[in-house]
């Protein structure tokens, strides 16, 4: 398969909270780097979740996806926002759910309730670490795909040492899988989380941080990585040379992918296919706008959640559907802090606001400075790579065939957005737009 593209993130604070890495290399052991550390439990430091709680918690799985997808598109709308450009986006609404959800574990209080409301607003701090731990358990079970999720949290050694919660640790790493290393942030830590961050994405991304903040005393990072093969392969007689019309008019060169398929999907906003890979378990959804003139980019800002709900509840059997799409990659990256700020968690952000006692010591002793997102994807004739890294930064203050088929056609050789859904809940783990070839 050629190259892919990787999105990951990074979330900075007076932590770096998650990660995603080969399920196969998943350590739920913690790795003291400087074994002379001995990591006490202080008595006044309590977490607010039991982990036997969120085992046994039972929601509605429904109501939890639906509010997932909403936090999915919200997300991506607002993140396309403060891009400001017209360019390839992509992101991982999945990636950064899990390594916020690493922070939410040690919150309390208003910084608890802003992080839970962020992704389930009504329901429980306990309903939605379980639906989150459900959903990374059924990412490391996929069937005929590769894809895996992993967490890490590194603790700086020298600033938080023996003040951190064990209760906290042992939470993240039985409820996420999180590693958890104890070693004195230097010159080299950064690249150690980036050596990391490289192994679990198989190697589509080689970098998340480029340095760490003299105040950081931990960092959550969590990655994730796809790799699936289409069901119903492009045979070399669908792959053809086409124009592709980017956002800003120019014609660019590309290998389209032709098929045809039985799904369709149509609103007053766009029409699109879905495409399924190996186990049936994900797909890659196109939604193409209607509007001619506008960019991916442009569309994406007003497509609300009701419009994906809209969107994948007009879906029908009723056609036959003929399709095509460019083989395309693309790399992107964007400090999150405002984006989920705007979105209703700022809290977390400001030393006298955040309140992350369950992780360690009193409110305000850590406050998130950096949250930081990169992601990657390829899409060819053989069927997709994608990947994803969020990095938080925690910082210490001071279908059916007819006989007679009526056709419909989407034609994706101008700006589209994508996504790579769950197939049973259409749930975006990856979403984008395609600008550009």
């Amino acid at each position: 398969m050629n190259d892919i593209k990787v999105m990951t993130g990074v979330l900075a604070a007076s932590m770096l909270l998650g990660g995603c890495s080969n399920a196969a290399d998943n350590n739920n052991t913690a790795k003291p780097v400087n074994s002379s550390v001995e990591i006490k439990s202080d008595p006044e430091v309590k977490t607010a979740f039991d982990l036997n709680e969120v085992k046994t918690e039972d929601f509605d799985q429904q109501l939890m996806d639906k509010e997932y997808r909403r936090y999915s598109l919200e997300l991506f709308s607002r993140a396309v926002k403060d891009y400001g450009k017209d360019g390839n986006v992509m992101i991982s609404p999945a990636s950064v759910m899990f390594a916020l959800d690493l922070v939410a574990a040690g919150a309390k209080e208003e910084s608890l309730s802003q992080l839970t409301n962020l992704f389930a607003p009504g329901q429980g701090p306990l309903t939605q670490q379980a639906y989150a731990a459900s959903m990374m358990d059924k990412i490391n079970a996929s069937n005929d795909v590769d894809f895996t999720c992993a967490n890490a949290v590194w603790n700086n050694a020298a600033l938080l040492g023996d003040m951190v919660n064990t209760d906290y640790v042992d939470y993240i790493k039985d409820t996420f899988l999180a590693e958890y290393i104890v070693t004195d942030f230097d010159a080299k830590t950064a690249d150690e989380i980036n050596s990391w961050v490289d192994s679990k994405t198989d190697h589509m991304i080689d970098k998340v941080i480029d340095r760490l903040d003299p105040d950081a005393v931990m960092v959550l990072v969590n990655a994730i990585c796809f790799d699936g093969e289409w069901i119903v392969p492009y045979e070399d007689g669908s792959v053809k040379e086409g124009d592709f019309t980017s956002y800003d008019g120019t014609v660019q060169n590309a290998m389209f992918l032709h098929d045809a398929s039985g799904l369709y999907y149509e609103t007053d906003k766009a029409t699109g296919f879905i495409k399924h890979y190996k186990g049936g378990q994900y797909a890659f959804l196109a939604i193409l706008p209607k509007d001619e003139t506008i960019s991916a980019n442009e569309f994406a800002k007003s497509f609300t959640a009701q419009d994906y709900e809209d969107f994948i509840g007009s879906v029908t059997g009723g056609y036959q559907v003929i399709s095509k799409m460019p083989e395309f990659q693309s790399d992107f990256d964007i400090l999150m802090n405002d984006t989920i700020a705007e979105l209703g968690a700022d809290s977390i952000f400001s030393p006298e606001t955040a309140d992350l006692s369950g992780i360690a010591k009193k409110p305000g002793d850590i406050s998130i400075s950096r949250i930081l997102h990169k992601t990657h994807i390829e899409v060819n004739r053989k069927g997709t790579r994608a990947s994803a890294v969020t990095a938080i930064e925690a910082t210490a203050a001071g279908v059916m065939e007819l006989e007679e088929p009526e056709f419909r056609y989407v034609e994706c050789d101008r700006p589209f957005v994508y996504a790579i859904v769950d197939s049973r809940t259409m749930a975006p783990v990856f979403i984008g737009t395609v600008n550009e070839v």
